[in-house]
């Protein structure tokens, strides 16, 4: 029995051998052998294998694509059918699918496509065994600190290859203008050094009109339930632990959060800041907040929070002084900016950190967070009111406006200050809807790589509405686009096979003036669109 197990779940097979070990020399062999099953159970679905490998797994995507489109095509009615392969969906464990108003068709070519399967199966699989290395203490301060060695081998693996498919996957606009993903990725808060420093600048602002208005600053720590600890601060398994996964614990922070948010609006008192969620050395998430407000309201805020923090046993020890800390911004020793930037810098990339928490390094230590944030979908930072990032990341892409108001608010966008934004755009407590300028919405645009013409696609892949795309802002009743360019994809090619967009510009203008003038061409032509399944390179010879 042991050897099959073993055989059938590779990835995990060293670990869960010495976990059996373990168990036995601790409890006993029948105790051993009945988790050994249990785990085998969680991964083995039937025919699906969590622990098979991406060709594997694919094949059982397409084996499931199938048995619903089957059962699609059998069923009478639409219902029937959304029915049916729900059941397929439930059986396995997945994910369903969202269902927008009565239309089921989005939702039913999902569950008929091995690509959408293919995407839950391999969400399935890294969390289901993350779990089982968090139960077999594998994820703790003296072996995987914050997430398992196989899900951060997992997870470089999967850096690499979007890095590689970023690198060597090119767009072009309507100018003729070529770039790689990646430059477009660099450019965005999808870089790590871009995102760092658009927090660091929307902190600062805070702190700036909250030291403008007189309010005070106030830095929250919420913890779960030691029940929802898989190991203790010793590295060792929690007795206690009830079997809360990371992304269970992370949703009961969520749900006390809207309570406490609820209970302060009944009060009429509304902070602004930033949430940061990290994890415990196992795993387990825990939140700190960064809130401004008037001191009248510093003592509501503070027997609020502590109140429903301590909701879910709150009598067990330790809870006073664990689930629920707060310190005071103190000017003397710091500015606000001060408190949060190390967990700033912790999450995303390590800078001008030596050490975490536990002395590992910094950078390693920031690695193994966005790793443990990426497998549980977790968002590990948010902005508590204040204006909208959208349309401040959208002023900074308009260009000069005639509106001498507009034009004082995007200079202010521009020049990246977040404080004077802030103040044009209301004060903090203002809610979005209320604010002086929104986002704008419109169609999404691509170019039509046959004929040069823009269009707009009416559905998505599965039949879905093509959604609206944020576009510019709306200052006024009147729209104000920011979009500049409508873009095409090229085709796979190493970056040295495209030639850049400046030095085709300069070989085209040179060969085009040899031909004019020995009366190969005339002197209009028009302008060349790019297939999308060919690489133009502009030779650099006449």
């Amino acid at each position: 029995m042991r050897q099959h197990i073993f055989s059938e779940l590779v990835p995990i097979a060293g670990d869960l051998a010495a976990h059996y070990v373990k168990t036995a020399e601790r409890s006993s062999f029948e105790q051993a052998n009945h988790e050994l099953q249990d785990i085998y159970n969680q991964l083995r679905i039937e025919d699906l294998n969590l622990c098979g490998d991406s060709e594997e797994l694919f094949e059982a995507a397409k084996r499931f694509a199938e048995k619903c489109y089957t059962a699609r095509t059998r069923a009478q009615s639409p219902l029937e059918a959304y029915q049916a392969c729900l059941r397929v969906v439930d059986h396995y464990q997945v994910k369903r699918p969202s269902v927008k108003g009565d239309d089921l068709e989005p939702a039913l070519n999902r569950m008929c496509c091995s690509r959408w399967w293919n995407r839950r199966i391999q969400i399935l699989k890294l969390r289901k065994i993350e779990t089982i290395a968090r139960n077999l203490e594998l994820v703790n301060r003296l072996r995987g600190i914050y997430a398992s060695d196989y899900t951060i081998h997992i997870k470089r693996k999967q850096k690499e290859r979007n890095r590689l498919y970023l690198a060597s996957n090119f767009v072009s606009n309507q100018n003729g203008e070529i770039f790689s993903l990646q430059n477009l990725a660099d450019r965005s808060v999808s870089n790590p050094v871009v995102r760092r420093a658009e927090l660091m600048t929307r902190i600062r602002g805070f702190e700036m009109v909250a030291n403008y208005l007189g309010h005070v600053g106030e830095f929250y720590t919420l913890t779960t339930p030691s029940r929802m600890h898989a190991c203790l601060h010793t590295g060792y398994a929690n007795p206690r632990h009830d079997g809360t996964t990371t992304l269970e614990a992370h949703q009961y922070l969520t749900h006390l959060w809207a309570l406490i948010r609820a209970e302060l609006d009944r009060l009429n008192i509304r902070p602004y800041g930033f949430r940061v969620v990290e994890p415990h050395h196992d795993g387990t998430p825990h939140w700190h907040l960064l809130l401004f407000m008037p001191d009248k309201h510093r003592e509501a805020v503070r027997r609020v929070m502590s109140h429903y923090a301590l909701l879910d046993s709150g009598s067990e020890p330790g809870a006073l002084k664990r689930r629920f800390k707060v310190e005071p911004i103190d000017p003397a020793k710091g500015s606000a900016v001060g408190y949060i930037a190390k967990y700033i810098s912790k999450n995303i990339d390590g800078y001008q950190l030596e050490q975490d928490l536990y002395g590992n390094d910094a950078i390693q230590a920031a690695e193994r967070i966005t790793a443990w944030a990426n497998t549980w979908g977790i968002r590990q930072f948010q902005q508590i009111g204040g204006p909208s990032v959208t349309v401040w990341r959208q002023l900074r892409k308009l260009g000069k406006c005639d509106d001498p108001e507009l034009e004082t608010i995007r200079q202010s966008a521009t020049a990246s200050d977040w404080a004077a934004f802030m103040l044009a755009m209301g004060d903090p407590e203002t809610p979005h809807n209320q604010q002086a300028i929104k986002p704008f919405y419109d169609e999404s645009q691509q170019l039509n790589p046959m004929t040069g013409e823009v269009y707009s696609p009416l559905a998505g892949r599965y039949g879905d509405a093509a959604p609206l795309r944020v576009a510019g802002i709306v200052w006024r009743g009147l729209g104000y686009s920011t979009r500049k360019h409508v873009w095409m994809p090229l085709v796979m090619a190493d970056s040295e096979d495209v030639t850049l967009r400046s030095v085709a510009r300069d070989a085209r203008t040179s060969c085009r003036a040899a031909a004019v003038s020995l009366g190969l061409v005339s002197i209009t032509v028009p302008t060349p669109f790019y297939h999308p399944e060919v690489i133009y390179e502009i030779p650099t010879q006449h």
